[in-house]
């Protein structure tokens, strides 16, 4: 049996379909057009928002907030939830995710990632912090954070998708 955290590295980078008696991971979307709204969107308009010319609705500040919730099964049942992602995007005027913003999130993401093994050593007296200083704007660029009202409404949504409470 995989362990829950090679599961979840499995979920995020692609869809899993087992057989029934089988197990496996799911991804249900959420998404929060305005403050204290939170309503199911399908896989499928998350995917052509990313991959092809999807449209999703923005808030006034030009953003697509969205909730992943990644759902572990069992026969096809929701068992429970593993992890909890709150992503934001920045879309364009018709709702198509704004591609060049996109990229230098990546970009941040690898000076994230890899911003701590600097090729040369600071001189005396000075801490190599860029990649501490990334991760705070990485932060603040891709996620949004939820309201304690919001965060109720979503285990209701996601215990009432599931038939049963798992959050």
């Amino acid at each position: 049996m995989p362990s829950y955290d090679s599961l979840h590295r499995v979920a995020a980078f692609r869809k899993m379909i087992d057989p029934p008696d089988e197990m496996g991971v799911t991804v249900w979307y959420f998404l929060h057009p305005r403050p204290g709204e939170l309503r199911p969107v399908p896989r499928s308009a998350v995917e052509a928002f990313f991959f092809g010319e999807g449209r999703l609705p923005r808030d006034e500040k030009g953003l697509v907030c969205l909730v992943e919730v990644l759902v572990y099964l069992q026969d096809r049942k929701a068992v429970e939830v593993t992890r909890i992602i709150f992503p934001q995007y920045r879309a364009l005027e018709d709702g198509t995710l704004d591609r060049e913003h996109h990229q230098e999130v990546m970009a941040l993401t690898g000076e994230v990632a890899f911003g701590g093994l600097a090729l040369f050593e600071p001189p005396p007296g000075v801490v190599k912090a860029e990649h501490r200083f990334a991760k705070r704007r990485l932060e603040h660029l891709s996620r949004w954070t939820p309201t304690a009202a919001e965060r109720t409404a979503l285990r209701d949504l996601v215990n009432r998708k599931a038939g049963h409470e798992v959050m």
